[in-house]
C-alpha cells in the first residue's frame, strides 16, 4: 500500500471514530423513574385551566393532604390511584368539572392513607358541567367529614343543580352514605354501580330515583335506598334494585309530575307516619300512580317498623283514570292521622285488584263520595284481608 492510500485509510478511521463518538454523545439519556407519588396542592385546578392525572405506574400515583379545589377541568385517566390524607377530599366548584375515566381493566382508585371508614371526606361536586363523569372507579374509606355547614356526608356528595353521570363505580367503606344527593335541581344518571360496606348505600331525593338503574347495594349496615322527604315532579319509574326504598317521611307525586310507575318486586318501607301521596293540587296536570306487580313478583308497601299504624298509607286526590294498584301487599298502614291504608279524596278514580291488606289498624280503603253508596270511581277485584281492624271499605 502506498503512502497516499495509507494516509487515506488513517484519515477515514479517525473520521469514523469521531462520528461514532459524536452519535453516542447525541443519544437522549433515559428519564429518571418516578419512585414516589406526586403530591397535589390545595389549589388543584385553577379556573380556566385543565389538569390531567396520568397513571405513573406506582401503587399510589398522587397524594392529596387537604381539600383539593377544582375550579377548572380535572381529568383522571385509567389506572390512576389517588390517596387522601386525614380530612382531605376533592371539591368541584361551579366553574369546574371532573372526568374520572377508568376502564374495566384499569379502574381509577380514590382511597385513604388510613384504610379506616371515614379517614377522608370524599368527592363533593357542585357543578352543572356536562362533562362531569365518574366511570369504572373505586371510592373507598371516605365519608368522614363535612364540606360545608350543612353537614352532608358521603363518599360522593352531589350539591344542588349538579349534573353527573356515574356508572360502573364501586363505593365502599364509607362512614356515612355511599352516595348523597339530597338537594334539588340535579340531573343524575346512576347505572350499574356497587355500594357496599357503608353505613347506608344512598340518600337521594325522589326525583333522582328515576335515573337509577342496575347495580348492587347490599352488604351495608342498612341495605336500603334512603329517599328524603320530597316531591316527584317528573314521569318516573322506580325499579327493583334488590333492596328496599326507605321513604323517610312523605313521598308526594304532585301536579305537573305526570305518573309514577312502580315496577314489580319493588319494596317500599315507610318511616314513622310516612306516606305516599298522589295529589293534583289547585291546578296543573293530573298525576297518577301505577303500582302493578305480578303474581310471582308482587310489590310490597310496608312500614320500616313492623307494627300496626307504623305509617299512614297511600293518599289519593286525583281523577286520573291511570291510577292502578295491583298484585300488591299493603301492611302496617292506617293510623289516627289517616283512616285508610288507601285513602281516596273526592273525585279520585282508582282501580285496585289482587291486593292483600294485612295488619291494617283502621279501614283498608277509605273513600270520600258525594252521595252515600256511590262507588263508581272505585273498581275492586280479588282483594284479601288479614287482621284489618275496621270495616274493610269505608265511605264518607
Amino acid at each position: 500500500m502506498n503512502v497516499i492510500n495509507k494516509l487515506f485509510v488513517f484519515l477515514f478511521s479517525i473520521t469514523l471514530l469521531t462520528n461514532l463518538s459524536s452519535c453516542k454523545d447525541d443519544e437522549v439519556e433515559p428519564k429518571p423513574q418516578i419512585i414516589q407519588a406526586l403530591e397535589l396542592n390545595c389549589e388543584t385546578v385553577p379556573e380556566d385551566s385543565t389538569l390531567t392525572l396520568v397513571d405513573l405506574g406506582l401503587e399510589v400515583d398522587y397524594v392529596l393532604n387537604c381539600i383539593g379545589k377544582v375550579r377548572g377541568d380535572l381529568i383522571i385517566e385509567p389506572g390512576v390511584t389517588v390517596q387522601f390524607g386525614t380530612d382531605a377530599g376533592i371539591k368541584v366548584s361551579e366553574t369546574g368539572s371532573i372526568q374520572v375515566l377508568g376502564t374495566a381493566q384499569d379502574p381509577v382508585v380514590f382511597t385513604g392513607e388510613d384504610l379506616i371508614p371515614g379517614s377522608w371526606k370524599g368527592i363533593f361536586i357542585d357543578s352543572k358541567d356536562v362533562k362531569n363523569k365518574i366511570e369504572y372507579a373505586t371510592v373507598e374509606y371516605a365519608g368522614g367529614g363535612y364540606f360545608n355547614s350543612n353537614g352532608d356526608l358521603g363518599g360522593v356528595i352531589v350539591y344542588s343543580n349538579t349534573l353527573l353521570n356515574m356508572n360502573n363505580t364501586t363505593i365502599s367503606h364509607s362512614k356515612a352514605y355511599g352516595f348523597n344527593a339530597s338537594y334539588g335541581g340535579d340531573e343524575l344518571v346512576l347505572k350499574d354501580n356497587t355500594i357496599t360496606n357503608c353505613n347506608v348505600p344512598m340518600l337521594v331525593l325522589p326525583n333522582y330515583v328515576d335515573g337509577m338503574d342496575g347495580g348492587t347495594y347490599t352488604g351495608n349496615k342498612t341495605d336500603a335506598i334512603y329517599v328524603a322527604n320530597g316531591f316527584t315532579t317528573i314521569d318516573a319509574t322506580w325499579r327493583n334494585l334488590g333492596v328496599p326504598y326507605h321513604i323517610l317521611a312523605r313521598l308526594v307525586v304532585s301536579a305537573g309530575g305526570g305518573k309514577l310507575t312502580i315496577n314489580p318486586g319493588v319494596v317500599m318501607e315507610f318511616g314513622l307516619n310516612g306516606s305516599l301521596e298522589v295529589a293534583e293540587g289547585a291546578s296543573g296536570s293530573k298525576p297518577s300512580l301505577i303500582a302493578v306487580g305480578t303474581a310471582q313478583n308482587p310489590i310490597l308497601f310496608t312500614g320500616i317498623d313492623k307494627v300496626e299504624g307504623a305509617w299512614k298509607g297511600i293518599w289519593f286526590d286525583t281523577p286520573s283514570a291511570l291510577n292502578e294498584i295491583g298484585f300488591v301487599t299493603i301492611e302496617y298502614a292506617s293510623n289516627s292521622d289517616q283512616s285508610g291504608a288507601i285513602y281516596m279524596w273526592y273525585g279520585t278514580i282508582l282501580n285496585v285488584h289482587d291486593v292483600l291488606f294485612k295488619d291494617i289498624k283502621e279501614c283498608a280503603i277509605h273513600q270520600y263520595v258525594s252521595s252515600a253508596g256511590d262507588s263508581s270511581n272505585l273498581t275492586t277485584s280479588n282483594l284479601s284481608f288479614e287482621n284489618v281492624g275496621s270495616t274493610t271499605i269505608c265511605q264518607n
